[in-house]
């Protein structure tokens, strides 16, 4: 059984698939989200009738995104592996956003607020991402677009578009809202049969240009 835990950000998730029917749970800005990481895995196995010791592959988001639910994730897996041997996988947010946009078909920048005037962000196009993941100042993400020239952004920062993102450089472009998502982790790691591995997780840092 597959476990995939999602604590980038304050909408918290947990999926399980079975082989044949993924469960899972979310909730969406919730305070101390991911400081339940442990207690709502094991009410959700409990809902399918298994419980920790049934899991074989465990996946995590290694952000970019909250320090502390990011750790609190990746401690949690980390953990599993060390008691039961099972394999990890770590994912990135900005991945998760992407894939669920248009599943990295059409050309879609994701991005994630990091500070007030910066974002976290990297550009996918023909089912794979083509930039490192970046930092970036406002300026510089603006640069980002016109370069890049997506045919959409996703991220979950309203405000940030908002607050002053050149309508003119956006007038081409669809604008999505979402949140990464554990049950979008599980799809694309089977998607791309990627493969877990009898390793620790550590978080993916980035850092500006």
């Amino acid at each position: 059984m597959i476990l995939c835990v999602e604590t980038s950000t304050n909408a918290f998730s947990l999926s399980l698939f079975d082989g044949r029917k993924l469960h899972d749970t979310e909730t969406v800005y919730r305070t101390a989200y991911s400081q339940n990481v442990v207690t709502e895995s094991k009410s959700l196995l409990e809902r399918v009738g298994k419980g920790i010791s049934d899991v074989t592959e465990a996946y995590a988001d290694i952000g970019p995104g909250s320090f502390t639910g990011i750790r609190i994730g990746i401690c949690f897996v980390n953990t599993l592996h060390q008691i039961y041997g099972i394999p990890l996988l770590g994912l990135s947010s900005l991945d998760l956003l992407a894939f669920e946009a248009d599943r990295w078909y059409n050309p879609v920048i994701a991005f994630l607020r990091s500070r007030k005037n910066e974002v976290y962000t990297a550009f996918y196009e023909k089912e794979r991402r083509v930039t490192e993941y970046l930092a970036l100042r406002r300026d510089e993400f603006e640069e980002f677009i016109k370069t890049e020239r997506p045919m959409s952004l996703v991220s979950t920062q309203k405000d940030f578009i908002e607050a002053g993102i050149d309508e003119e450089l956006l007038s081409d472009v669809e604008v999505c809202f979402s949140h990464p998502k554990s049950r979008v982790g599980v799809e694309l790691v089977r998607r791309y049969r990627l493969a877990p591995r009898p390793e620790y997780l550590k978080p993916l840092y980035v850092r500006n240009i």
